[in-house]
């Protein structure tokens, strides 16, 4: 909203709602219930409450007070930018590889300012875990009322509003308005949750009028979706794939990234052939040890192989590496599958066809007992010349 007086007392009303400029004041006899609040925490499929209507004619149903019930971007990837932050450092969007809690707010709106104590509390319980990082980005009312007096106020600075506030905040500035409509913010204050592969998994508004705890409250959604997504996101091989990679896919850094969210893709060049081949490992973030390994089918330019000898990798019926043993394998899992080799060695292949897809394990010799499984598979399909 428009965060000037000057423009009388209909203006002032528009202050404390801080949606988008254009938002108009909510009109007498709307449909849309007072008792409802867009303030809870949104992930995708979540269905807006009875009473929620369409207030503005663009599709996007709001309560009462302009608070949106969805967000655009949600369970798509966080648009790549660069800004300044207010350290003087440089923030890329593109450099997230953890969970992250990105705070949408503006000195100029009332809202924000209001729940300015929440989200310090909320930054500060953030910091408690090792695995979820926080980050803030301070917008102007538009690009057209960017200058800083429309930013700031009275306050003059950011720094200004910390120093009153008594409290500060990791602040990613947007001098012109551009991430305000690169990021489809319509309403300040915004909270979004993004996991490490930099899709948006969550949404909500205004902590300080949501009732009792919400910084708690908003911690335990934040734990529920990871874990969601997590468990949605485990990293198995199989007859059906590894992970994202289940069909054709090209070897690009691109597709691996896509097809193996939350890991970090390493492009590397393999020398332990007779011939060095370009190589993808896919890692845990932090870790240097690949949990996949993605090789080329060079000659086509797509991926020929994913194999792994990470334990976490789960394969068909909850086999792993280092814990299942051949004699483990029940014969009906073998249908279909030609096993080779013998003594220290053995591999089972399990086929449809003469060409790709299918999936091998390989076994080693273990001195403890039988061979145990060393190493898993998967050939994709490739284009037949």
């Amino acid at each position: 909203m428009m965060p000037r007086l000057s423009f009388g007392l209909a203006a002032f009303a528009l202050v404390s709602a801080c949606g988008l400029p254009e938002f108009s004041e909510q009109a007498p006899d709307s449909e849309v219930e007072q008792s409802v609040e867009a303030v809870s925490f949104l992930s995708a499929n979540t269905p807006p409450p009875e009473g929620a209507a369409d207030t503005e004619g663009d599709g996007i149903l709001r309560d009462a007070d302009g608070r949106p019930f969805s967000y655009g971007l949600l369970e798509q990837t966080l648009p790549a930018f660069t800004a300044p932050m207010a350290d003087g450092s440089e923030f890329d969007s593109t450099r997230l590889t953890r969970w992250t809690v990105i705070a949408i707010w503006g000195t100029w709106c009332h809202d924000s300012q209001a729940d300015g104590p929440y989200t310090a509390a909320l930054e500060r319980a953030v910091a408690q875990d090792p695995d979820l990082d926080f980050v803030s980005i301070h917008l102007p009312p538009s690009a057209e009322d960017a200058t800083p007096d429309e930013m700031f106020g009275d306050y003059g600075s950011l720094e200004a509003y910390f120093e009153s506030a008594g409290y500060t905040l990791p602040t990613v500035l947007d001098r012109d308005g551009s991430l305000r409509e690169l990021l489809q913010v319509r309403w300040t204050p915004s909270y979004l949750l993004v996991s490490p592969d930099r899709v948006v998994r969550g949404f909500r508004t205004d902590l300080s009028v949501a009732g009792d705890q919400p910084v708690k409250s908003f911690i335990q959604d934040i734990a529920r979706v990871r874990g969601e997504v997590g468990k949605a996101q485990a990293p198995t091989i199989g007859t059906a794939g590894a992970m994202g990679i289940k069909d054709t896919v090209p070897f690009t850094l691109a597709s691996i990234e896509a097809a193996f969210p939350g890991h970090t893709v390493v492009s590397l060049v393999d020398t332990d052939g007779a011939t060095p081949v370009p190589v993808f490992h896919v890692r845990v973030p932090g870790s240097e040890s690949p949990r996949f390994i993605v090789e080329p089918d060079w000659s086509r330019g797509y991926v020929g192989r994913v194999r792994t000898s990470d334990p976490a990798v789960t394969g068909p019926n909850n086999i792993q590496v280092g814990t299942t043993r051949y004699i483990d394998l029940r014969q009906d899992e073998l249908k279909g599958c030609e096993s080779n080799g013998a003594g220290d060695q053995l591999s089972i292949t399990c086929r449809t066809s003469k060409t790709p897809p299918y999936f091998q394990l390989f076994f080693t010799k273990d001195p403890k007992g039988p061979p145990m499984l060393a190493e898993m598979s998967y050939f994709p399909p490739v284009p037949q010349p």
